[in-house]
C-alpha cells in the first residue's frame, strides 16, 4: 500500500503550478506515494537518495529528476547530511502539444523503469533554477510563459545529457576535483584567490576552461555558491541577515543584495518570509 497524492491539495486559488522548497535530513523519509500530477525536483544541496519502482539511485546537486503520476517512489538524505530540493508539480494539461510528444515518447523508452535523472551544468542549472525560483512572483498571465521556458530548458538539458554520454566528453578531472573542492564554506568564502589555489592554474586558464566547459566565470560561480548558501541560511537559521552576508563571503552588502535580487527576484528579507513552503510528500 502507499499514499496517493492529489495536486488540488497543494494549490491555492487559481494556482496551476505548485512549487516549494524541501529540507530532508537523514533521518526524514517521505512516505512511498504516487500522484494525479507530473511532478519535477531539483536538488540544490547535498546528495538525494531517490526510490523508485524498488531501485536506489543517489542524485547529486543540480540533479534533476522527473516523475510521472504512475512512478511509486519515496525519497531521504544521505546518513549524516541535510539535502535541499525544490519540487515543480502540475498537471500534463499544463504543457504544449511538443512537450506532450516529447515526455510520452521517454516514457515508452523508459517503460521498464522511471526516467533516469539528468544532471545541469551550471549555466543549464543557472538558467532553468532562476525562471523556477521567480515563477510565482510573476502575474498569473506571465507564468505561464515561465512555465514553458522551464520545460523546455529540461528537455534541451536531457538532450545534452544523452549526446555527452553518446559522444563521451569528459570535463578536465583537475576541474571537477577543484570545482567539488571549492563548494566547501571555507574555500567559497575565500573566492577566487583560493580557486585558483586549488586548481593549481593560471587565473587565466581556469577562467578559459570555466568558460569553455560551464559558460561562467570562476567569479560568477563563487558567487553562486554563495548566494545558495545565503539562501539555505535564510531558511534554516534566525541569523541576522547582515551576518549571513559576511558569512557566505560577499564583503559589499549592496552587490549582495543586488545579486541577490537579481537571482530570486526578491530581497532577502522578503525571501525569507515567503519562501518557507515545505513539499510534505
Amino acid at each position: 500500500m502507499h499514499d496517493h497524492l492529489l495536486l488540488k491539495d497543494f494549490l491555492k486559488d487559481d494556482e496551476k503550478y505548485y512549487v516549494a522548497k524541501s529540507l530532508f535530513s537523514s533521518n526524514i523519509k517521505s512516505n512511498l506515494h504516487s500522484h494525479d500530477f507530473y511532478e519535477m525536483f531539483f536538488v540544490e544541496k547535498g546528495t538525494f537518495i531517490h526510490y523508485i519502482d524498488d531501485e536506489k539511485h543517489y542524485l547529486p546537486v543540480q540533479s534533476i529528476q522527473f516523475i510521472y503520476p504512475d512512478d511509486t517512489h519515496c525519497f531521504s538524505a544521505k546518513k549524516d547530511k541535510e539535502t535541499t530540493i525544490t519540487n515543480l508539480a502540475f498537471y500534463f494539461s499544463e504543457l504544449d502539444d511538443k512537450c506532450k510528444s516529447f515526455f510520452n515518447r521517454i516514457r515508452q523508452e523508459n517503460s521498464n523503469s522511471g526516467i533516469p535523472s539528468v544532471y545541469a551544468l551550471d549555466y543549464q542549472w543557472n538558467s532553468i533554477f532562476s525562471k523556477l525560483g521567480k515563477i510565482k512572483q510573476m502575474p498569473t498571465e506571465v507564468q505561464e510563459y515561465y512555465f514553458q521556458s522551464i520545460i523546455y530548458d529540461y528537455i534541451f538539458i536531457y538532450n545534452t545529457n544523452k549526446l555527452s554520454a553518446m559522444n563521451n566528453e569528459i570535463i578536465p578531472g583537475w576541474l571537477q576535483s577543484a570545482k567539488e573542492e571549492m563548494k566547501k564554506q571555507d574555500n567559497f568564502v575565500i573566492g577566487l584567490k583560493r580557486f585558483i589555489e586549488i586548481s593549481e592554474k593560471s587565473h587565466e586558464h581556469l577562467s578559459r576552461q570555466m568558460k569553455k566547459y560551464y559558460n561562467q566565470t570562476p567569479a560568477q560561480w563563487i558567487n553562486q555558491l554563495r548566494l545558495e548558501k545565503m539562501e539555505i541560511l535564510l531558511l534554516t537559521t534566525k541569523m541576522d541577515i547582515l551576518d549571513i552576508v559576511y558569512e557566505v563571503g560577499f564583503h559589499n552588502v549592496s552587490y549582495c543584495y543586488s545579486l541577490f535580487k537579481k537571482k530570486n527576484l526578491l530581497p532577502p528579507k522578503e525571501f525569507r518570509e515567503g519562501n518557507r513552503r515545505i513539499f510534505n510528500a
